[in-house]
């Protein structure tokens, strides 16, 4: 499912081409990524003493002039020991700076690494976080060049106003190159439209996601998340039950004009439906439901015991018997102590009788 794309914005940051020349790309977003940007600023906010760069690689598919992006992994940066050259585009200030550049061994193992997991998806592309690029995201994507053909770049805004019904994400590529010094777009990016593109499961784990922990503290929490994701999974379908249930009442009654192709769908579907007052159905009902409470008669009564267990370990601890001698020869009570249960041990070694 693909939503309406996300037109490009004006921008008056000096790495942006307005109006450049764009290769004729056509890009669909999937929400995987931008959930993965969103945590890994959120995590290196959390973790870090000051303000670092943080950048990953995007993963997709190409097909044609088409690209979909549906994952991505975390990069890491190495510090430069020399000057950048920023490309004509630059100014002095910015081509003298002494910027972090990609590890590029990392890259190329986690590259290989998602490769065997995800056979069908490369890396088209890159990411980073800031409200415009900067000198450093043009060099950053100069060296993304030498490794990729034609990378794109994901820009995520960790200042969006929440407010704004747009996406805090903006895609560039690098501008063509138009020829002369006085209108050269080299080293600069230009603004790319894109759409959001989602399947059943993406919007199921989007709309998981979004719904957080639902309150509540460890195992409540998510005792309470799965208990409220049944609920409304439950009325979800109750409520369209109740739709077919009036469309087919208001076929009977000749108040709606029958569709054959729906009236065929929901034949089919009720046929799949278990027949409720089956023996064989309610018999298998019967051992499922016996089992369950089994399994949970069996946990509680574990927990019991380990809790007896280590009540009477404690108590022996806190409680030893009169005797500094309590321990025989071989192991076993002597001298007529009384343990944890109340009974009396007479006889030495391990083979003591036991009276009240």
């Amino acid at each position: 499912m693909s939503t309406e794309a996300q037109a490009p914005a004006e921008s008056s940051s000096s790495h942006i081409a307005v109006g450049g020349a764009t290769s004729g790309l056509t890009i669909n977003l999937h929400p995987l990524p931008i959930l993965n940007v969103s945590d890994h600023l959120n995590r290196s906010q959390l973790t870090s003493a000051g303000p670092s760069k943080v950048i990953g690689a995007l993963l997709g598919t190409e097909s044609n002039r088409e690209i979909s992006i549906v994952n991505s992994f975390e990069l890491i940066l190495v510090a430069s020991d020399g000057d950048v050259d920023m490309g004509e585009g630059s100014t002095s200030a910015s081509a003298n700076i002494n910027p972090n550049l990609l590890n590029t061994t990392f890259f190329e193992t986690r590259r290989d690494q998602f490769k065997q997991v995800f056979p069908t998806l490369d890396v088209v592309g890159w990411y980073s976080v800031g409200d415009s690029p900067t000198a450093e995201d043009v060099t950053l994507h100069q060296q993304l060049t030498e490794i990729i053909d034609t990378p794109i770049f994901l820009l995520f805004h960790p200042n969006h106003s929440p407010a704004s019904q747009a996406l805090p994400v903006t895609i560039y590529e690098a501008a063509l190159a138009e020829g002369g010094k006085d209108n050269s777009t080299e080293g600069k990016f230009v603004e790319l439209a894109y759409g959001i593109e989602t399947g059943e499961a993406e919007r199921i784990a989007v709309d998981g996601v979004s719904r957080g922990g639902m309150g509540g503290e460890g195992e409540e929490s998510t005792v309470i998340a799965n208990l409220t994701t049944q609920r409304n999974a439950i009325r979800m379908l109750y409520e369209r039950v109740a739709v077919l249930l009036q469309y087919i009442t208001a076929v009977i009654n000749k108040t709606a004009k029958p569709d054959h192709n729906i009236l065929r769908q929901v034949s089919a579907l009720v046929a799949t439906l278990p027949t409720m007052d089956a023996k064989e159905f309610r018999e298998e009902l019967n051992t499922e439901y016996d089992d369950v409470q089994l399994t949970a008669y069996l946990t509680t009564l574990t927990k019991q015991l380990n809790a007896l267990s280590e009540y009477a370990d404690k108590h022996n601890l806190l409680h030893p018997p009169p005797n500094d001698d309590f321990t025989g020869p071989h192991g076993g009570m002597r001298g007529g102590g009384r343990g944890f249960s109340g009974f009396d041990y007479a006889g030495g070694g391990g083979g003591g009788r036991r009276r009240r």
